[in-house]
């Protein structure tokens, strides 16, 4: 009877994994439509100040920002470093977008796991929609997270059978 139980929740833990694997790849697109928005205002923005260094600083925006750096006006000191941050938002998100484009789809994955930015990621997840994507990838990937996970289901009862054992010996053998 209880390796009924223990099969119908195998089965169950691993349609639930595979389910959730299957989901990743379908993340990891709606993240980069999230990016790719970013990217595009933050260039946007960042559009307008370089106009401005094309007319007056012969398109040296970084020249632009040192003039604005060195003013004794506080306002025109803050618009340099507005500028400064919208350099280093568009080249920050450039990187992020690079690193899950153009890339095999593993080292999209392990760049998206270990590189992506928390506060897209977050919302990206409260927008997600669930869906069931009918590709390779998707279902490698829900394959593979799915059998990772029974193993370490496995790993772990197995742990606990053997620390159970030698921590309570006694009740193992009234159990025989």
């Amino acid at each position: 009877m209880f390796r009924v139980i223990n099969n119908i929740i195998d089965r169950c833990f691993f349609t639930i994994t595979f389910i959730l694997g299957v989901q990743l790849p379908a993340f990891i697109i709606q993240y980069k439509h999230r990016l790719s928005g970013h990217l595009s205002e933050a260039k946007s923005h960042l559009v307008q100040f370089q106009t401005i260094a094309d007319q007056h600083y012969q398109g040296d925006l970084l020249a632009m920002v040192m003039k604005y750096q060195a003013n004794s006006e506080p306002s025109i000191v803050n618009t340099a470093e507005v500028i400064n941050q919208l350099i280093f938002r568009v080249d920050y998100l450039q990187l992020q977008l690079d690193a899950i484009i153009n890339n095999e789809y593993i080292e999209q994955i392990f760049n998206f796991i270990v590189h992506a930015d928390r506060a897209i990621i977050r919302d990206t997840l409260i927008d997600f929609s669930l869906t069931i994507p009918l590709e390779v990838n998707a279902i490698s990937t829900g394959a593979v997270i799915a059998i990772v996970g029974l193993l370490l289901k496995e790993l772990s009862n197995a742990l606990f059978k053997l620390l159970s054992k030698k921590l309570w010996p006694d009740f193992h053998s009234k159990k025989s």
